[in-house]
């Protein structure tokens, strides 16, 4: 691969990676919706469960991002160009892998199967 098809490879990743992380911290929307947001059925089965999913996978996701990013600027300069793409394309999937993963459980944790809190304090994922 050429240097300036790498140098636009690693833009596009940057911008998917970090474009959603972000847009999940600022647009959040209040009710559940199938549109925007951390939309799988355990967050989508209550309003509170929604609520406490979206900061928390929000703040999840952007750790992701910054892990993604650190790997690709670190590979960009250390690894041939090939390989940078692969390993930046493989932290990037085990990273949503892991917010998927860590968000989930937190639902089953702290809602019951019809998206009620199992608790009276609902702590939001902030």
């Amino acid at each position: 691969m050429e240097g300036n098809e790498l140098l636009i490879v690693h833009l596009v990743i940057a911008f998917t990676v970090i474009l959603p992380a972000v847009l999940m911290k600022l647009v959040v929307s209040e009710y559940p919706n199938t549109f925007v947001g951390y939309r799988t059925p355990a967050s989508l089965r209550s309003k509170e469960a929604w609520d406490f999913a979206q900061p928390y996978s929000a703040n999840l996701m952007l750790w992701s991002s910054g892990a993604t990013l650190l790997t690709q600027v670190i590979t960009y300069f250390t690894v041939p160009a090939d390989t940078s793409i692969l390993i930046t394309s493989g932290v990037l999937v085990i990273g949503l892998a892991v917010v998927i993963i860590l968000t989930e459980l937190e639902l089953k944790k702290r809602f019951d199967k019809k998206g009620n809190p199992k608790s009276k304090t609902i702590i939001r994922g902030n």
